[in-house]
């Protein structure tokens, strides 16, 4: 900026008139001096929640579908677990609920990992655990691994919708971090987002949904954080899910957004 410019020759000229070195100039050793590294571009910053996540919303919307992948691990008794998948998310413009198609693989290191399909439309879930065919969730039985399966997949294609866990707690959330950052090279904001536990608790409808927040309030858990990096455009380009699931183990995973606006179409799977 023309001020910090400005600024930083008058402090240059206030060395050279005091000692015999300077800002720039020859290097005495004849070798070429290195710039220093660009700073992270600064991009315009929310710091009302209301306002980021409607305009979120409305961009991710317009854009309708976008290609993700996730990384992280689950974490047990047994340590932690690597888990990785990749799919596609199709947001309705609309208005209503997010459409997910994935494939997630987990394992311990050194082994085969198993995997998941899941498909998510509206409030229906069909999965496909390996070696088996598609079933809607909740009206087909399942073999305890697959179950296990299952749950790790819906919880993770529940959280892949960009600041859906938070944004149905509008009243209760703060944005405690806003920071210039990049992701692959291009210029984001770094954003960590906070939910009041109680005051979700108060607002929340669903039966299932509250019981599952009294659970965590029970155990000593009085927040939840969400973090997401938005580049130029609000478009997610991260996403970060932590999550403690049934039975006390914990879900970490990054997801990463690309190809916002490719026409992603995702249908219910064929019958079995």
């Amino acid at each position: 900026m023309p001020g910090r410019r400005r600024a930083a020759v008058a402090i240059c000229a206030a060395v050279l008139t005091g000692a015999l070195s300077g800002c720039a100039g020859p290097d005495p050793s004849g070798a070429t001096p290195v710039p220093p590294p660009p700073a992270a571009e600064s991009l315009p910053k929310y710091y009302d929640p209301a306002r980021l996540l409607a305009d979120v919303d409305a961009r991710t919307r317009s854009d309708g579908g976008a290609v993700l992948s996730v990384a992280g691990t689950l974490t047990g008794e047994a340590g932690p677990i690597p888990v990785t998948g990749d799919g596609a998310l199709r947001i309705d413009p609309a208005g209503a609920g997010a459409a997910v198609r994935l494939l997630l693989r987990s394992g311990p290191e050194g082994t085969v990992p198993r995997s998941i399909e899941l498909v998510r439309v509206d409030d229906r879930t069909w999965l496909r655990p390996q070696g088996a065919g598609w079933a809607e969730a909740g009206r087909a039985p399942m073999s305890p691994a697959a179950h296990a399966d299952a749950t790790l997949a819906a919880n993770v294609a529940a959280g892949v919708d960009p600041l859906a866990a938070v944004a149905r707690y509008p009243d209760a959330v703060l944005v405690a971090d806003a920071r210039d950052t990049d992701v692959d090279g291009i210029p984001a904001v770094h954003y960590t987002l906070v939910v009041d536990l109680v005051r979700a608790i108060a607002t929340e409808n669903d039966p299932a949904r509250h019981a599952a927040l009294a659970e965590q309030q029970q155990a000593g858990v009085t927040r939840i954080s969400a973090e997401i990096w938005l580049d130029a455009d609000r478009r997610p380009l991260r996403g970060r899910i932590r999550q403690q699931l049934p039975g006390s183990e914990v879900l970490d995973l990054l997801i990463r957004y690309r190809d916002w606006g490719a026409p992603v179409t995702i249908e219910p799977p064929p019958r079995s």
